[in-house]
């Protein structure tokens, strides 16, 4: 029992030096840790999920890119093509006008060319007409002279001093016939060579009058043919843009179709329902569309860089207007329009606005306009 005790009094004072250790606040301390283990380990399998869905997300982003950079490079190959187009357009566009230049150079050489020729073949004719009546007047001499001559019978010659004394007289009958041309079979021999060589210029003449003729003809058959190209494009244009200025139709006519360049042009229009009427019978509404359609037509054929249009639009009503507005807006896409014009159908649809007003003593100004208020001009 005493050997008891004394455990017992060991095991009491092992737990009492047990209560006054450290151990339950490690312990505490350790749960404490233990918890944030837990805790840390639930955030990184958060932030593995959100790693996990970051990454997709990432794979699908690139995909998108690589998709956006594949169509990039599409539009960029596409806008290359089409900037070759333009450059070959342009290219091509600078060789016809070139080569129209040079046909038009040509054709004023050519026309020069012809005009000297003639000039030349009327000189060397007249030059002909001559020499023939100088042979004419030759040949009469000698014909004369043979006849003369050809009167005497050689067995009725006489003597020789009957022959000094018919010399003589004969003489004093030529002397008195003075001037007479001793000269004419050679004169006539040297304006016969003339007369062969005249010809055989002449010849020479007509033959390059023929070819400077094909070539003109060439020529004007090339400026037909390239007038006519022109003209049947702006007329379809004319068609297009008149029925949708007027919606009515609208198109051009030439008064001499076989020799454009002999008449003129006219246009012949019916805007809505009103009858075909020629441009001098119209309004000056009417006019007014018509003349702008022609306009834009050449527009739409040749375009030019630069259009200065002045109060277009002032005899139009307000659709009318709104329409032309419309279009010059449209078109303004491919070349620059400065317009003048009161009508909101223009200034609505301006990429700038300089106000232009009458101070005192009639001097003119220039003054800003604010397009984002409410209101309507008054002349609409």
């Amino acid at each position: 029992e005493a050997a008891i005790d004394d455990l017992e009094s060991e095991i009491d004072d092992m737990e009492s030096e047990i209560d006054g250790s450290e151990l339950p606040d490690l312990t505490s301390e350790a749960d404490a840790i233990r918890d944030e283990i837990a805790t840390i380990e639930d955030d990184i399998d958060d932030l593995h999920e959100a790693i996990e869905e970051a990454q997709n997300r990432k794979a699908d982003e690139q995909e998108g890119i690589s998709d956006l950079e594949s169509e990039i490079a599409d539009r960029e190959a596409i806008l290359d093509e089409k900037r070759e187009a333009v450059a070959r357009l342009e290219a091509e566009l600078a060789g016809l006008k070139e080569e129209r230049g040079d046909l038009k150079a040509d054709l004023r050489e050519a026309r020069t060319a012809r005009d000297e020729k003639r000039e030349a073949v009327a000189a060397v004719e007249t030059d002909l007409d001559e020499q023939r009546e100088e042979r004419e007047r030759l040949e009469w001499e000698i014909d004369e002279l043979e006849a003369a001559v050809g009167d005497y019978d050689p067995e009725e010659i006489p003597d020789h001093h009957e022959v000094e004394s018919e010399i003589g007289r004969l003489e004093a009958e030529m002397e008195a016939l003075e001037p007479v041309n001793m000269m004419a079979i050679e004169q006539y021999d040297s304006v016969a060579e003339d007369l062969e060589e005249l010809g055989d210029k002449k010849d020479t003449l007509v033959e390059e009058a023929d070819e400077i003729r094909d070539r003109i003809d060439t020529y004007e058959a090339n400026k037909k043919a390239t007038f006519m190209e022109a003209y049947d494009a702006i007329d379809e244009q004319f068609r297009t843009i008149f029925e949708r200025l007027s919606n009515g139709t609208g198109r051009l006519h030439l008064e001499d179709e076989e020799d454009p360049f002999d008449g003129g042009l006219t246009m012949k229009a019916q805007p809505g329902d009103k009858p075909i009427q020629r441009l001098n019978a119209m309004s000056g509404g009417e006019k007014s569309l018509t003349a702008l359609a022609f306009i834009f037509a050449i527009q739409r054929h040749n375009p030019a860089p630069f259009y200065a249009l002045d109060e277009v639009d002032a005899f139009l009503d307000a659709a009318n207007a709104d329409l032309v507005g419309e279009l010059v807006d449209e078109l303004a896409g491919e070349a620059q329009f400065v317009v003048v014009s009161h009508r909101a159908a223009m200034l609505e649809r301006s990429e700038r606005a300089i106000g232009v007003t009458m101070q005192d003593e009639n001097v003119s100004a220039v003054t800003g306009i604010d397009l984002s208020t409410e209101g309507v001009p008054a002349d609409d």
